[in-house]
């Protein structure tokens, strides 16, 4: 075969593909040096006007498309009675293969996939061309995960006479992938490439068909008649979003079905951004009489004639030996002539007896199917499946299929959704979070906003606004429309005492009568302090309004020789009367403290820091302040573009040290010892 040369240009290498009409090889364009892919028809076919027109017809449809997702078509020829079509070659594995290997997809990957798809059926639509074989194996993908979609051997134009064309009245495509309208051998058009699509998108998110069978024709009558799995039953990762979008393509009505391709693309877009939207809602199966086409390849006829004992119950036996008789003719011929050709197989469902089928949905189950026995319909016909359902009580139906108050056929197969109440959810740990954000988190896991409440709860552990705990606690399961209670801190308050000047015990006393903690207590000598008095208080002064159970820090005078009295309020010291000024020469900073009032107790001095900026150049100035308050307390940090003045406050007891450091860039440029 690496010898043989078509059309004087193109060197065939090895065969890389083929289905019942044609072969692929992968050959070598000898005029462009590049590497193709050449489709040749089988030879048995070579001499059949029909299957050589609609090898051509392949060619045409394609070498009108031109788009990034289309496998491009170069040329086209005949060499010896054998026809073929020269492609683009793609070197990668079809989507089937993808399928088998790792289905179920990330949800990304097949939206993805899925969005490429639609843009080629898009294109190929727009010049009123049907692929109507749209299936994993005609779905390449490059090595860059770019798709292209190719075998347009049954695509035709959508034209005025398609259904009284001989062709439009066969059967083709895949059984496992074809639309009903193309199972009943109906008209075609670009819904049915969308329903297609839809039974792909199936396959990538749940490694399985929707529809399944022994032979093509139970296929067929399954696409026709009965409902599918839902993905999400099968894959809980697939977004509400995205199960919707392959519910609508696969509604049996044409018009059930999107408008477009470019609709469909437009919800996979979104499905992603919004994954949690309601449920799509599939509309009532078509009319069980409805005259099928279905094709036969090299099968039996044991699924007609199945379906045909059941659909002509009651007509006299030689009617039914006459019918199966010329079934099996049909069958014989068809083998005969290689098994591969679509045959016409028309059957009519004999009419069955109407009946009003009422709407049971809100009763109990059992009520619920004795109702409809009272209707008419047959215990044996009507089944059950249970369901967690957050708006219906546990054994209620809360829907059933078909919907109620519809004329339908006396044999028709009833199914009740019947409740099994709400979902449980685990309640989520939200203790420590503030009320909002614990009400989100609730809401996130799956329970209703509008079953959620706040009781406020006296907390001295708890800051205020913050969740205490859950009822029921966190852990517990509860029905997704249970009610939970979030138990909020709410913080007594108190006001803190003045117990400077006070003894180390009276202070602690008043402390605790008001509610407060005692926290650090720090002892310093002061030896013009009686000995176990307090003499400064932090982080609150007199009169702050704070939590209950908040911590207070003392300071408290170490002077064991010292009077039990405490001093005279006008004993200064002469550092502590009066201002002083301190600047240095050619430095920026100037400095002015100021220390008012007088005793045992730390005292205000204040400070006023100049930090000049005669040239405007920024600066990362930081003053940080040791006083009776704390060590080396940052008060001021920011950068300056201009001469400022800063007025701090440092509190010294009398004979304590002070110090106010200013920094520049983070260098010590000045310190300013304050005496107490």
């Amino acid at each position: 075969m690496t010898a043989r040369i078509l059309g004087g240009r193109y060197q065939l290498q090895e065969a890389i593909g083929g289905g019942g009409m044609a072969i692929v090889y992968r050959a070598v364009d000898t005029l462009l040096d590049r590497v193709v892919a050449i489709k040749m028809l089988r030879a048995q076919f070579a001499e059949d006007e029909e299957f050589v027109l609609r090898f051509r017809q392949e060619a045409q449809a394609a070498a009108r498309l031109a788009h990034p997702n289309i496998v491009n078509v170069y040329d086209v020829g005949v060499d010896e009675k054998e026809y073929y079509i020269v492609m683009e070659y793609v070197d990668g594995p079809t989507l089937k293969d993808v399928i088998i290997e790792r289905a179920p997809l990330p949800v990304e990957e097949a939206i993805d996939i899925s969005k490429q798809i639609c843009n080629a059926l898009s294109q190929a639509h727009e010049q009123h061309i049907v692929h109507r074989d749209i299936k994993p194996h005609n779905i390449l993908l490059t090595k860059f995960g770019v798709v292209k979609v190719t075998d347009f051997g049954i695509a035709r134009a959508v034209t005025g006479n398609t259904i009284t064309d001989r062709q439009a009245t066969s059967v083709l495509g895949s059984v496992h992938y074809f639309s009903p309208e193309q199972a009943r051998g109906a008209k075609t058009d670009a819904k049915s490439d969308i329903y297609s699509l839809g039974v792909v998108m199936y396959e990538m998110l749940t490694g399985s068909l929707p529809f399944s069978g022994t032979s093509p024709v139970s296929v067929a009558l399954k696409h026709l008649r009965e409902r599918f799995i839902e993905p999400r039953e099968m894959n809980k990762a697939i977004p509400q979003s995205l199960e919707n979008i392959v519910l609508r393509c696969l509604v049996k009505s044409p018009d059930g079905r999107y408008a477009d391709m470019n609709a469909v693309k437009a919800d996979l877009a979104d499905a992603v951004k919004h994954p949690n939207v309601p449920k799509f809602q599939m509309p009532l199966e078509m009319n069980e009489d409805e005259t099928i086409a279905v094709p036969v390849v090299g099968e039996g006829f044991s699924d007609v004639s199945t379906e045909l004992r059941k659909s002509e119950k009651g007509k006299k036996w030689w009617k039914r030996a006459l019918l199966y008789g010329g079934i099996a003719i049909l069958a014989i011929a068809a083998l005969g002539a290689g098994g591969y050709a679509a045959i016409e197989v028309v059957t009519r469902i004999v009419r069955v007896q109407n009946l009003a089928l009422p709407s049971v949905v809100g009763k109990p189950e059992k009520k619920a199917v004795q109702t409809l026995e009272q209707a008419g319909f047959p215990a044996d016909h009507i089944s059950e499946k249970y369901a967690p359902n957050a708006n219906k009580p546990k054994g209620t139906v809360y829907q059933q299929d078909p919907t109620g108050n519809t004329q339908v056929k006396k044999t028709r197969e009833i199914t009740l959704y019947v409740s099994q109440g709400a979902p449980k959810i685990k309640v989520p740990p939200v203790a420590g979070q503030p009320y909002d954000q614990a009400k989100e988190s609730l809401v996130s896991a799956g329970f209703s906003a509008d079953n959620i409440s706040e009781h406020e709860q006296e907390s001295t552990s708890v800051p205020d606004g913050q969740v205490i705990s859950s009822s029921p606690a966190a852990g517990t399961k509860v029905a997704s429309n249970g009610k939970i209670v979030l138990n909020v801190s709410v913080q007594k308050m108190t006001t803190v005492p003045n117990i400077v000047g006070e003894s180390y015990s009276q202070a602690v006393q008043d402390l605790e009568t008001a509610g407060l903690k005692i926290g650090k207590v720090t002892h310093n000598k002061i030896s013009n302090m009686p000995d176990q008095t307090v003499y400064y208080v932090y982080p609150y002064l007199e009169g702050n309004s704070v939590p209950v159970g908040s911590t207070e820090n003392l300071l408290v005078a170490d002077n064991p020789g010292g009077s039990s009295t405490t001093p005279d309020n006008n004993t200064t010291t002469s550092d502590n009367s009066t201002g002083s000024n301190s600047t240095t020469p050619g430095d920026n900073t100037t400095t002015n403290t100021t220390t008012t009032g007088a005793g045992g107790t730390p005292q205000p001095h204040e400070v006023d820091v100049t930090v000049k900026r005669p040239h405007g150049q920024p600066v990362d100035l930081e003053i940080t302040i040791t006083d009776a308050r704390g060590n080396n307390r940052v008060v001021v940090n920011q950068t300056l573009s201009e001469t400022e003045t800063f007025q701090e406050t440092l509190y010294l007891a009398p004979g304590q040290s002070g110090d106010l450091q200013v920094s520049e860039n983070g260098q010590v440029v000045k310190n300013y010892p304050v005496q107490g």
